[in-house]
């Protein structure tokens, strides 16, 4: 059975729905794995020719793939009554003493099912006329499916059963034989081209040297030992190429499982409308520099959900430099000629899904100066406060501070070997700094504040900017002042 078009436009690459390099397997260690197959529709008056796989939920229920009992690339639904399942053996051809042959009584779909534009939500649940014997003696045991919200994170050890092709080409029939093999779980952002706009219904794999293919859709994806069922095989690449993600429906997302479990309305998982974006804080330029601040504005996304950011290198070996709920990242010289992108989580009660902005010019150096003058200067008595206007063209941080000097006259220190004269009393003049307290009123707006300062002195307030990237004005400003004590109230006669 050929996989939904939707996803080959997606993809950019022909998919089907189809285990190629795996290895021969015994139904004792998946006795979870069943076998579907159609037949003649009267209603059609045709053939539907299928195979796929699938699982045990319990003595009556199968879990399946949707596009496994419909129509190719539509939502129409072939009749329950043209499906067999076969349950308890190692290949789909023989009649051993283990194998249980049921009729199907009914097939529920997921209702948010679409196998067009891009297939999303495909699975099914099959309810069998006559109950399966679950034992370990007829190999046939119900499989439990993982916790809700769950999903195995990437580098996860995950296996996948089924009975489809053990060879790629499309001319090249399945065996029957029951094959497994062992994938790696990757993130929904390192397989984006296959699962946009859906990653928060469908979770992707990966394997060195294996693949699902036609025939094993519908069978279980598990994790761990005990297992449990984490995914339900939906598509992978044409011809079922080795070392490419293949994608299953994510067993996990609330979306998903209230299918599973019964609803008919299940909480809908966000979906983008449009990609994020990384601005800049420059006025200047949009190429990001080092220290100047970066913001990643999420996209559109319907389902009104919550965001989590994520900066990380656009290279080969990605590195996340940030991930949380700040949208805001600042990136360091060591970034120096790297380009940066956002991944963007976004989480309602139906699922988490990620969509990725587009990359950023490589990182340059900042080369802009900051720029500051003094707005205000304000004195009484001995105490100077002083307004403080500080800016940088890319928002890079600011150190700010001030000093009060004023000259200051004293006695030399005598220099050793000479003495002073009786009529010589040599002076020095030196410079007194104070350094002030400074603090931040608003964006771009300081205050100094120094109080002690002396009387009758020349003061000379000078501002000290420098930016994350140690650059500074061109000049520092100044500001000078003379501070007299207060007139001595006149006495009254």
């Amino acid at each position: 059975m050929t996989s939904p078009a939707g996803a080959a436009a997606l993809s950019r690459v022909q998919v089907v729905p189809d285990i190629i390099g795996g290895r021969q397997t015994s139904i004792e260690q998946v006795p979870w794995q069943v076998y579907i197959e159609g037949g003649y529709d009267e209603s059609a008056g045709k053939t539907f020719t299928t195979f796929c796989g699938g699982s045990i939920l319990d003595s009556t229920h199968i879990l399946t793939a949707a596009h496994c009992t419909d129509a190719e690339n539509a939502t129409t639904g072939y009749p329950a009554e043209i499906f067999k399942v076969l349950a308890g053996d190692s290949d789909d051809r023989s009649n051993s003493s283990t194998t249980q042959e049921r009729a199907v009584a009914s097939i529920r779909r997921d209702p948010l099912y679409s196998p067009s534009p891009t297939t999303s939500d495909d699975v099914a649940i099959l309810t069998l006329t006559s109950p399966l014997e679950l034992s370990a003696a007829k190999h046939a045991e119900a499989i439990p499916l993982v916790a809700t919200g769950a999903t195995p994170p990437p580098g996860t050890q995950l296996a996948v059963s089924g009975y489809g092709k053990e060879q790629g080409p499309e001319t090249d029939p399945p065996t029957g034989e029951l094959f497994s093999t062992t994938v790696t779980a990757i993130s929904s952002d390192a397989c984006r081209n296959l699962v946009y706009p859906d990653s928060a219904v469908l979770l992707c794999t990966i394997a060195a040297n294996s693949s699902f293919c036609e025939g094993d859709s519908g069978s279980a994806l598990t994790e761990g030992d005990p297992p449990v069922q984490v995914g339900i095989v939906d598509f992978s690449p044409y011809e079922c190429p080795v070392d490419q993600p293949n994608v299953f429906t994510n067993v996990a997302a609330p979306e998903i499982r209230a299918f599973i479990e019964g609803s008919e309305s299940p909480p809908i998982a966000p979906r983008p409308t449009s990609a994020p974006v990384i601005k800049t804080s420059s006025s200047l330029s949009s190429t990001p520099v080092d220290f100047s601040p970066l913001t990643c504005e999420p996209g559109g996304w319907s389902g009104s959900p919550f965001y989590t950011y994520t900066f990380q290198t656009e290279s080969a070996d990605e590195q996340a430099l940030q991930s949380g709920s700040s949208n805001v990242f600042t990136p360091p010289a060591s970034l120096l000629g790297v380009p940066l992108v956002c991944v963007v989580q976004a989480r309602n009660p139906g699922g988490v899904a990620t969509n990725r902005s587009a990359t950023t010019p490589a990182i340059a150096a900042d080369t802009s100066r900051p720029s500051a003058s003094i707005a205000a200067l304000r004195c009484r008595l001995r105490t100077c406060t002083l307004a403080i206007a500080a800016t940088d063209p890319n928002d890079a941080a600011l150190k700010v501070t001030v000093t009060a000097s004023h000259p200051v006259i004293a006695k030399c220190r005598s220099q050793r070997g000479h003495r002073p004269t009786r009529t010589r009393h040599p002076v020095c003049h030196k410079t007194d700094t104070a350094h002030m307290a400074v603090g931040a009123v608003s964006a771009g707006v300081f205050k100094a504040t120094e109080s002690k300062l002396p009387y009758d002195r020349r003061l000379t307030f000078t501002v000290l900017v420098t930016n994350a990237a140690s650059l500074r004005p061109a000049k520092a400003p100044t500001r000078s002042i003379t501070l007299h004590p207060p007139k001595p109230a006149k006495k009254r006669r």
